[in-house]
Protein backbone atom coordinates (compact mmCIF):
# COMPACT_ATOMS: atom_id res chain seq x y z
CA UNK A 1 0.00 0.00 0.00
CA UNK A 2 1.48 3.52 -0.98
CA UNK A 3 2.34 5.23 2.26
CA UNK A 4 2.40 8.94 3.07
CA UNK A 5 5.56 11.07 2.52
CA UNK A 6 7.16 12.16 6.00
CA UNK A 7 8.53 15.80 6.58
CA UNK A 8 11.80 14.67 5.86
CA UNK A 9 13.37 13.94 2.69
CA UNK A 10 17.78 14.11 2.28
CA UNK A 11 19.45 16.39 0.74
CA UNK A 12 20.48 13.77 -2.35
CA UNK A 13 16.45 13.77 -2.87
CA UNK A 14 16.42 17.44 -4.19
CA UNK A 15 15.43 16.04 -7.66
CA UNK A 16 12.78 14.17 -6.83
CA UNK A 17 11.47 16.91 -4.24
CA UNK A 18 11.57 18.90 -7.44
CA UNK A 19 9.84 16.29 -9.43
CA UNK A 20 7.06 16.18 -7.38
CA UNK A 21 6.06 19.80 -6.08
CA UNK A 22 6.10 20.38 -9.62
CA UNK A 23 3.31 17.36 -10.23
CA UNK A 24 1.57 18.74 -7.30
CA UNK A 25 1.65 21.91 -8.93
CA UNK A 26 0.62 21.13 -12.54
CA UNK A 27 -1.85 18.56 -10.51
CA UNK A 28 -3.42 21.66 -8.65
CA UNK A 29 -3.57 23.88 -11.89
CA UNK A 30 -5.47 21.44 -13.66
CA UNK A 31 -7.68 21.00 -10.88
CA UNK A 32 -8.63 25.02 -10.42
CA UNK A 33 -9.18 24.86 -14.58
CA UNK A 34 -12.11 23.09 -13.79
CA UNK A 35 -13.25 25.40 -10.15
CA UNK A 36 -12.76 28.50 -11.80
CA UNK A 37 -14.44 27.34 -15.37
CA UNK A 38 -17.53 25.78 -12.69
CA UNK A 39 -17.66 29.55 -11.64
CA UNK A 40 -17.33 31.09 -14.67
CA UNK A 41 -20.41 29.23 -15.74
CA UNK A 42 -22.37 29.76 -12.97
CA UNK A 43 -21.56 33.70 -13.42
CA UNK A 44 -22.80 33.51 -16.96
CA UNK A 45 -25.36 31.61 -17.21
CA UNK A 46 -26.50 31.86 -13.31
CA UNK A 47 -26.27 35.73 -13.48
CA UNK A 48 -29.43 36.82 -11.94
CA UNK A 49 -28.74 34.35 -9.39
CA UNK A 50 -25.22 34.96 -7.65
CA UNK A 51 -26.53 33.38 -4.58
CA UNK A 52 -25.37 29.90 -6.15
CA UNK A 53 -21.77 31.14 -6.89
CA UNK A 54 -21.83 32.30 -2.56
CA UNK A 55 -23.59 28.95 -1.73
CA UNK A 56 -21.09 26.52 -3.79
CA UNK A 57 -17.50 28.70 -2.68
CA UNK A 58 -18.72 28.42 1.38
CA UNK A 59 -19.48 24.86 0.95
CA UNK A 60 -16.62 23.82 -1.08
CA UNK A 61 -14.28 25.55 1.27
CA UNK A 62 -16.25 24.71 4.48
CA UNK A 63 -15.88 20.30 3.77
CA UNK A 64 -11.96 21.70 3.28
CA UNK A 65 -11.64 20.85 7.03
CA UNK A 66 -12.87 18.06 6.41
CA UNK A 67 -10.65 16.73 3.99
CA UNK A 68 -7.57 17.56 5.96
CA UNK A 69 -8.69 15.63 9.64
CA UNK A 70 -9.51 13.00 7.46
CA UNK A 71 -5.85 13.03 5.52
CA UNK A 72 -4.74 13.61 9.51
CA UNK A 73 -6.46 9.52 10.30
CA UNK A 74 -5.64 7.84 7.20
CA UNK A 75 -3.55 7.80 3.95
CA UNK A 76 -2.71 11.50 2.67
CA UNK A 77 -2.48 10.12 -0.88
CA UNK A 78 -5.43 7.57 -1.10
CA UNK A 79 -7.68 11.06 0.87
CA UNK A 80 -6.56 13.12 -2.03
CA UNK A 81 -7.20 10.57 -4.98
CA UNK A 82 -10.97 9.38 -3.42
CA UNK A 83 -11.35 12.86 -3.78
CA UNK A 84 -10.87 13.76 -7.38
CA UNK A 85 -12.21 10.80 -8.38
CA UNK A 86 -15.73 12.06 -6.60
CA UNK A 87 -14.28 15.34 -8.53
CA UNK A 88 -14.80 13.36 -11.82
CA UNK A 89 -18.81 11.92 -11.16
CA UNK A 90 -19.41 15.17 -10.27
CA UNK A 91 -18.42 17.05 -13.17
CA UNK A 92 -19.21 14.64 -15.43
CA UNK A 93 -23.14 15.22 -14.10
CA UNK A 94 -22.14 18.85 -15.08
CA UNK A 95 -21.17 16.89 -18.45
CA UNK A 96 -24.70 15.14 -18.12
CA UNK A 97 -26.70 18.15 -17.09
CA UNK A 98 -25.72 20.55 -19.88
CA UNK A 99 -25.74 17.40 -22.64
CA UNK A 100 -29.71 16.69 -21.78
CA UNK A 101 -31.06 20.49 -20.78
CA UNK A 102 -28.75 23.06 -22.30
CA UNK A 103 -29.83 26.30 -20.73
CA UNK A 104 -33.15 26.56 -19.41
CA UNK A 105 -35.08 29.68 -21.06
CA UNK A 106 -35.84 30.39 -17.45
CA UNK A 107 -32.33 30.08 -15.83
CA UNK A 108 -33.85 27.58 -13.72
CA UNK A 109 -31.14 24.96 -12.26
CA UNK A 110 -31.51 21.66 -12.53
CA UNK A 111 -31.59 18.81 -10.46
CA UNK A 112 -28.86 16.77 -11.89
CA UNK A 113 -26.83 20.30 -11.68
CA UNK A 114 -27.29 20.43 -8.41
CA UNK A 115 -26.10 17.16 -7.51
CA UNK A 116 -23.15 17.74 -9.69
CA UNK A 117 -21.83 20.79 -7.98
CA UNK A 118 -22.28 18.70 -4.63
CA UNK A 119 -20.03 16.12 -5.88
CA UNK A 120 -18.01 19.01 -7.31
CA UNK A 121 -17.93 20.11 -3.36
CA UNK A 122 -17.25 17.60 -1.90
CA UNK A 123 -14.25 16.71 -4.38
CA UNK A 124 -13.07 19.94 -3.93
CA UNK A 125 -12.87 19.79 0.09
CA UNK A 126 -10.66 16.23 -0.15
CA UNK A 127 -7.83 17.80 -2.82
CA UNK A 128 -7.58 21.13 -1.16
CA UNK A 129 -7.06 21.05 1.94
CA UNK A 130 -4.09 18.11 1.46
CA UNK A 131 -2.22 18.77 -2.11
CA UNK A 132 -0.73 21.69 -0.81
CA UNK A 133 0.30 19.99 2.07
CA UNK A 134 1.44 16.85 0.31
CA UNK A 135 3.68 18.97 -1.68
CA UNK A 136 5.32 20.71 1.28
CA UNK A 137 5.95 17.26 2.83
CA UNK A 138 8.47 16.20 0.39
CA UNK A 139 10.53 18.77 2.12
CA UNK A 140 13.26 18.48 4.86
CA UNK A 141 12.06 19.91 8.16
CA UNK A 142 15.80 19.68 9.70
CA UNK A 143 17.63 21.22 6.36
CA UNK A 144 18.39 24.88 7.79
CA UNK A 145 16.88 26.74 4.81
CA UNK A 146 13.46 24.87 4.63
CA UNK A 147 11.53 28.02 5.60
CA UNK A 148 12.74 29.74 2.40
CA UNK A 149 11.99 26.34 0.38
CA UNK A 150 8.45 26.14 2.30
CA UNK A 151 8.11 29.27 1.30
CA UNK A 152 8.93 30.04 -2.01
CA UNK A 153 6.82 26.25 -2.62
CA UNK A 154 4.08 27.95 -1.27
CA UNK A 155 4.26 31.05 -3.59
CA UNK A 156 4.60 28.29 -7.13
CA UNK A 157 1.97 26.98 -5.76
CA UNK A 158 -0.55 29.47 -5.61
CA UNK A 159 0.93 30.60 -8.94
CA UNK A 160 -0.43 27.58 -10.07
CA UNK A 161 -3.74 28.03 -8.80
CA UNK A 162 -3.57 31.19 -10.66
CA UNK A 163 -2.65 29.84 -13.80
CA UNK A 164 -5.43 27.25 -13.62
CA UNK A 165 -7.84 30.80 -12.83
CA UNK A 166 -6.21 32.17 -15.51
CA UNK A 167 -6.81 29.74 -18.04
CA UNK A 168 -10.99 29.26 -17.13
CA UNK A 169 -11.61 32.63 -17.05
CA UNK A 170 -10.02 33.26 -20.62
CA UNK A 171 -10.81 29.95 -22.13
CA UNK A 172 -13.82 28.37 -20.68
CA UNK A 173 -15.55 31.48 -20.26
CA UNK A 174 -14.55 32.42 -23.26
CA UNK A 175 -16.54 28.92 -24.97
CA UNK A 176 -19.52 30.09 -22.65
CA UNK A 177 -19.51 33.69 -24.13
CA UNK A 178 -19.33 31.90 -27.89
CA UNK A 179 -21.89 29.43 -26.94
CA UNK A 180 -24.31 30.83 -24.72
CA UNK A 181 -27.19 28.07 -25.59
CA UNK A 182 -25.08 25.16 -25.46
CA UNK A 183 -22.44 25.30 -22.61
CA UNK A 184 -21.29 21.63 -23.04
CA UNK A 185 -18.00 22.75 -25.01
CA UNK A 186 -17.60 24.21 -21.44
CA UNK A 187 -18.09 21.15 -19.53
CA UNK A 188 -15.95 19.29 -21.58
CA UNK A 189 -12.74 20.98 -20.99
CA UNK A 190 -14.02 21.20 -16.91
CA UNK A 191 -14.40 17.27 -17.18
CA UNK A 192 -11.17 16.66 -18.60
CA UNK A 193 -9.16 19.55 -16.85
CA UNK A 194 -10.17 16.76 -13.71
CA UNK A 195 -9.43 13.46 -15.32
CA UNK A 196 -5.69 15.05 -15.89
CA UNK A 197 -5.59 16.41 -12.53
CA UNK A 198 -5.54 13.16 -11.61
CA UNK A 199 -3.46 11.36 -14.02
CA UNK A 200 -0.56 13.80 -12.78
CA UNK A 201 -0.81 13.44 -9.29
CA UNK A 202 -0.85 9.64 -9.76
CA UNK A 203 2.46 9.70 -12.12
CA UNK A 204 4.35 10.73 -9.16
CA UNK A 205 3.48 7.83 -7.43
CA UNK A 206 4.10 5.44 -10.82
CA UNK A 207 7.19 7.20 -11.13
CA UNK A 208 8.11 7.18 -7.01
CA UNK A 209 8.28 10.65 -6.76
CA UNK A 210 6.75 11.47 -4.11
CA UNK A 211 8.11 9.71 -0.68
CA UNK A 212 7.17 6.11 0.08
CA UNK A 213 7.92 6.42 3.80
CA UNK A 214 5.12 7.01 6.08
CA UNK A 215 5.29 9.74 9.61
CA UNK A 216 3.61 8.91 12.63
CA UNK A 217 0.95 11.44 11.85
CA UNK A 218 -1.51 8.47 12.68
CA UNK A 219 0.32 7.91 16.72
CA UNK A 220 0.32 11.70 17.16
CA UNK A 221 -3.15 12.25 16.72
CA UNK A 222 -3.83 9.51 19.30
CA UNK A 223 -2.00 11.31 21.46
CA UNK A 224 -3.00 14.45 20.81
CA UNK A 225 -6.96 12.53 21.58
CA UNK A 226 -6.31 11.54 24.25
CA UNK A 227 -4.90 15.07 25.85
CA UNK A 228 -8.17 16.30 24.41
CA UNK A 229 -10.74 13.75 25.91
CA UNK A 230 -8.47 13.17 28.86
CA UNK A 231 -7.22 14.94 31.55
CA UNK A 232 -4.85 12.07 33.71
CA UNK A 233 -1.62 14.22 35.29
CA UNK A 234 0.49 12.20 33.38
CA UNK A 235 3.87 14.25 31.94
CA UNK A 236 2.79 12.25 28.47
CA UNK A 237 0.00 14.31 28.72
CA UNK A 238 1.67 17.69 28.32
CA UNK A 239 2.57 17.47 24.66
CA UNK A 240 -0.99 16.59 23.63
CA UNK A 241 -1.94 19.78 25.91
CA UNK A 242 0.43 22.15 24.34
CA UNK A 243 -0.95 21.07 20.61
CA UNK A 244 -4.47 21.63 21.70
CA UNK A 245 -3.27 25.32 22.52
CA UNK A 246 -1.50 25.73 19.65
CA UNK A 247 -4.50 24.57 17.94
CA UNK A 248 -7.08 26.47 18.76
CA UNK A 249 -4.92 29.52 19.05
CA UNK A 250 -4.11 29.03 15.05
CA UNK A 251 -7.69 28.78 14.64
CA UNK A 252 -8.70 32.05 16.27
CA UNK A 253 -6.15 33.60 14.13
CA UNK A 254 -7.77 32.44 11.03
CA UNK A 255 -11.18 33.21 12.53
CA UNK A 256 -9.97 36.95 12.18
CA UNK A 257 -9.28 36.85 8.32
CA UNK A 258 -12.78 35.90 8.11
CA UNK A 259 -13.48 39.36 7.18
CA UNK A 260 -11.03 39.06 4.65
CA UNK A 261 -12.29 35.93 2.55
CA UNK A 262 -15.67 37.74 2.59
CA UNK A 263 -14.23 40.24 0.37
CA UNK A 264 -11.94 38.02 -1.50
CA UNK A 265 -15.07 36.02 -2.71
CA UNK A 266 -16.28 38.92 -4.28
CA UNK A 267 -13.73 38.93 -7.10
CA UNK A 268 -15.52 35.46 -8.28
CA UNK A 269 -18.61 37.37 -7.27
CA UNK A 270 -19.99 41.10 -7.21
CA UNK A 271 -16.62 42.64 -9.15
CA UNK A 272 -18.18 40.35 -12.30
CA UNK A 273 -21.63 41.45 -11.68
CA UNK A 274 -19.95 45.26 -11.72
CA UNK A 275 -17.92 44.91 -15.11
CA UNK A 276 -21.27 43.79 -17.18
CA UNK A 277 -22.90 47.37 -16.55
CA UNK A 278 -20.35 49.38 -17.28
CA UNK A 279 -19.11 49.81 -20.90
CA UNK A 280 -16.67 47.43 -22.49
CA UNK A 281 -14.65 46.80 -25.77
CA UNK A 282 -16.84 44.99 -28.45
CA UNK A 283 -16.33 41.45 -27.88
CA UNK A 284 -15.54 42.14 -24.30
CA UNK A 285 -17.43 40.29 -21.44
CA UNK A 286 -17.32 41.46 -18.59
CA UNK A 287 -15.67 37.94 -16.73
CA UNK A 288 -12.61 38.66 -18.73
CA UNK A 289 -11.77 41.50 -15.87
CA UNK A 290 -10.94 38.67 -13.47
CA UNK A 291 -7.85 37.61 -15.13
CA UNK A 292 -6.46 41.01 -14.43
CA UNK A 293 -6.68 39.72 -10.71
CA UNK A 294 -4.86 36.96 -12.10
CA UNK A 295 -2.47 38.43 -14.32
CA UNK A 296 -1.47 40.91 -11.19
CA UNK A 297 -0.59 37.69 -9.26
CA UNK A 298 1.12 35.72 -11.98
CA UNK A 299 3.61 38.81 -12.05
CA UNK A 300 3.73 39.51 -8.10
CA UNK A 301 4.73 36.08 -7.15
CA UNK A 302 7.94 35.48 -9.67
CA UNK A 303 8.95 38.92 -8.34
CA UNK A 304 8.83 38.55 -4.89
CA UNK A 305 10.37 34.97 -4.75
CA UNK A 306 13.25 36.21 -7.18
CA UNK A 307 13.77 40.14 -5.93
CA UNK A 308 12.31 40.91 -2.99
CA UNK A 309 12.76 37.91 -0.74
CA UNK A 310 16.33 37.38 -1.72
CA UNK A 311 17.09 40.81 -0.91
CA UNK A 312 15.18 41.39 2.29
CA UNK A 313 17.36 38.14 3.36
CA UNK A 314 20.13 39.75 2.02
CA UNK A 315 20.16 42.52 4.33
CA UNK A 316 18.75 40.89 7.03
CA UNK A 317 15.25 41.77 6.97
CA UNK A 318 13.04 39.54 8.30
CA UNK A 319 9.21 40.02 8.02
CA UNK A 320 6.76 37.92 10.59
CA UNK A 321 3.89 35.88 8.12
CA UNK A 322 1.50 37.50 10.14
CA UNK A 323 2.88 40.88 9.18
CA UNK A 324 3.22 40.33 5.72
CA UNK A 325 -0.76 39.16 5.90
CA UNK A 326 -1.69 42.24 7.90
CA UNK A 327 -0.19 44.43 4.77
CA UNK A 328 -2.45 42.50 2.67
CA UNK A 329 -5.31 42.85 4.71
CA UNK A 330 -5.17 46.75 4.20
CA UNK A 331 -4.80 46.14 0.64
CA UNK A 332 -8.11 44.21 0.76
CA UNK A 333 -9.73 47.08 2.59
CA UNK A 334 -8.47 49.41 -0.04
CA UNK A 335 -9.52 47.10 -3.30
CA UNK A 336 -13.21 46.85 -1.43
CA UNK A 337 -13.34 50.66 -1.19
CA UNK A 338 -12.54 51.52 -4.86
CA UNK A 339 -15.36 49.24 -5.96
CA UNK A 340 -17.92 51.07 -3.50
CA UNK A 341 -16.49 54.29 -5.42
CA UNK A 342 -16.79 52.65 -8.93
CA UNK A 343 -20.40 51.64 -7.94
CA UNK A 344 -21.16 55.23 -6.36
CA UNK A 345 -20.53 56.85 -9.52
CA UNK A 346 -21.04 54.16 -12.00
CA UNK A 347 -22.81 55.36 -14.99
CA UNK A 348 -23.80 53.10 -18.61
CA UNK A 349 -21.00 55.51 -19.94
CA UNK A 350 -18.05 54.18 -17.33
CA UNK A 351 -15.39 51.99 -19.38
CA UNK A 352 -15.08 48.84 -17.56
CA UNK A 353 -11.50 49.38 -16.90
CA UNK A 354 -11.99 51.59 -13.66
CA UNK A 355 -12.05 48.43 -12.24
CA UNK A 356 -8.38 48.18 -12.66
CA UNK A 357 -7.20 49.91 -9.35
CA UNK A 358 -9.46 47.27 -7.05
CA UNK A 359 -8.43 43.75 -9.28
CA UNK A 360 -4.88 44.65 -8.46
CA UNK A 361 -4.88 45.96 -5.12
CA UNK A 362 -6.86 42.09 -4.67
CA UNK A 363 -4.58 40.55 -6.34
CA UNK A 364 -1.29 41.90 -4.54
CA UNK A 365 -3.10 41.61 -1.40
CA UNK A 366 -3.55 37.66 -2.12
CA UNK A 367 0.16 37.52 -2.72
CA UNK A 368 0.84 38.83 0.71
CA UNK A 369 -1.87 37.12 2.27
CA UNK A 370 -3.45 34.27 0.99
CA UNK A 371 0.34 32.63 0.14
CA UNK A 372 1.99 33.29 3.20
CA UNK A 373 -1.49 31.90 5.22
CA UNK A 374 -0.27 28.69 3.65
CA UNK A 375 2.99 28.77 4.32
CA UNK A 376 1.84 30.38 8.01
CA UNK A 377 -0.28 27.35 8.65
CA UNK A 378 1.89 24.64 7.50
CA UNK A 379 4.73 25.72 9.75
CA UNK A 380 3.34 26.78 12.63
CA UNK A 381 0.60 23.94 12.78
CA UNK A 382 1.70 20.96 15.62
CA UNK A 383 2.66 17.72 14.38
CA UNK A 384 -0.30 15.40 13.35
CA UNK A 385 -2.52 18.02 12.62
CA UNK A 386 -1.27 19.67 9.56
CA UNK A 387 -4.19 18.60 7.46
CA UNK A 388 -6.60 19.58 10.09
CA UNK A 389 -4.99 23.03 10.64
CA UNK A 390 -4.70 23.11 7.18
CA UNK A 391 -8.38 22.70 6.54
CA UNK A 392 -9.33 25.22 9.19
CA UNK A 393 -7.41 27.94 7.39
CA UNK A 394 -9.23 26.98 3.85
CA UNK A 395 -12.67 26.42 6.26
CA UNK A 396 -12.51 30.77 7.39
CA UNK A 397 -12.71 30.70 3.05
CA UNK A 398 -15.93 29.07 3.21
CA UNK A 399 -17.00 31.04 5.86
CA UNK A 400 -15.84 34.39 4.39
CA UNK A 401 -18.39 33.38 1.51
CA UNK A 402 -20.84 32.53 4.15
CA UNK A 403 -20.36 35.59 6.36
CA UNK A 404 -20.59 38.25 2.73
CA UNK A 405 -23.92 36.66 2.04
CA UNK A 406 -25.21 36.98 5.23
CA UNK A 407 -23.93 40.94 5.48
CA UNK A 408 -25.54 41.25 2.11
CA UNK A 409 -28.67 40.29 3.71
CA UNK A 410 -28.36 42.62 6.60
CA UNK A 411 -27.13 45.50 4.03
CA UNK A 412 -30.41 44.72 2.43
CA UNK A 413 -32.52 44.66 4.96
CA UNK A 414 -31.43 47.94 6.04
CA UNK A 415 -31.93 49.75 3.25
CA UNK A 416 -35.61 48.52 3.00
CA UNK A 417 -36.38 49.40 6.52
CA UNK A 418 -34.72 53.01 6.51
CA UNK A 419 -35.20 54.08 2.67
CA UNK A 420 -38.25 51.99 1.67
CA UNK A 421 -36.55 51.14 -1.36
CA UNK A 422 -35.32 48.43 -2.69
CA UNK A 423 -32.28 46.00 -1.11
CA UNK A 424 -28.67 47.50 -1.63
CA UNK A 425 -27.93 44.28 -3.56
CA UNK A 426 -30.51 42.68 -5.56
CA UNK A 427 -30.10 40.38 -8.33
CA UNK A 428 -30.05 43.36 -10.91
CA UNK A 429 -27.28 45.68 -9.32
CA UNK A 430 -28.75 48.22 -11.69
CA UNK A 431 -31.39 48.41 -9.34
CA UNK A 432 -29.32 48.90 -6.00
CA UNK A 433 -26.86 51.15 -3.89
CA UNK A 434 -24.56 48.00 -4.02
CA UNK A 435 -21.41 50.68 -2.16
CA UNK A 436 -23.23 50.34 0.97
CA UNK A 437 -22.39 47.01 0.88
CA UNK A 438 -18.58 47.01 -0.34
CA UNK A 439 -18.35 49.59 2.22
CA UNK A 440 -19.85 47.73 5.18
CA UNK A 441 -17.24 44.80 4.03
CA UNK A 442 -14.62 47.35 4.14
CA UNK A 443 -15.87 48.49 7.50
CA UNK A 444 -16.00 45.29 9.20
CA UNK A 445 -12.53 43.82 7.62
CA UNK A 446 -10.76 47.24 9.12
CA UNK A 447 -12.46 47.02 12.75
CA UNK A 448 -10.85 43.62 12.71
CA UNK A 449 -7.83 44.03 12.06
CA UNK A 450 -7.54 47.19 14.55
CA UNK A 451 -9.18 45.33 17.52
CA UNK A 452 -8.33 41.40 17.02
CA UNK A 453 -5.95 40.68 14.27
CA UNK A 454 -3.29 43.14 15.31
CA UNK A 455 -3.34 42.33 18.97
CA UNK A 456 -2.82 38.89 17.88
CA UNK A 457 -0.48 39.54 16.10
CA UNK A 458 1.67 40.95 18.81
CA UNK A 459 1.01 38.23 21.03
CA UNK A 460 2.03 35.86 18.76
CA UNK A 461 5.09 37.54 18.22
CA UNK A 462 6.36 37.86 21.96
CA UNK A 463 5.64 34.40 22.52
CA UNK A 464 8.24 33.22 19.51
CA UNK A 465 10.81 35.95 20.69
CA UNK A 466 9.98 34.31 23.97
CA UNK A 467 10.83 30.79 22.96
CA UNK A 468 13.79 31.89 20.98
CA UNK A 469 15.44 32.90 24.30
CA UNK A 470 15.00 29.91 26.48
CA UNK A 471 16.09 27.94 23.20
CA UNK A 472 19.13 29.97 23.37
CA UNK A 473 19.20 29.51 26.85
Amino acid sequence: MPREPPDAVGEEGNKKVWRSSLLICLSELFERVAYYGILANMAQRYHDQPNISWVFMAVAYILTFIGGWLADIFNRFWIILTSLFIYMVGTDLLFMSSHLGGQSPDDSVSGLYVVGLTLVAIGTGGSKSNLGLFGAQQYKTSDGEVKIKLRNFFHWYYLSINVGGTIAVLGVASLYNFYPLDPVYGNVVILVSVVLSSIVFVLGRIGNFYDPQQDSTRELLRRNAAGLFHNGTSRQQGAPQQSRAKTLKLMLIFATLIPYYAIYSQTQTTYPLQSDRLRMPYGWDGIYMSAINSVTILLMIPFMVIIVYPRLTAKGVKLAPMTLMGVGILLSVLSVLAAAIVEAVLTAELTVFVQVPQLVLSGISEVLTLTTGYYFAYTEAPPGRKGTIMGAYLLVWGLGSAVSLGLRGLVDAICVAMCGSAACVPADLNKGQAEWYFIALAVLLLATFVSVYSYMECQYRSEDTVQIQEEDN
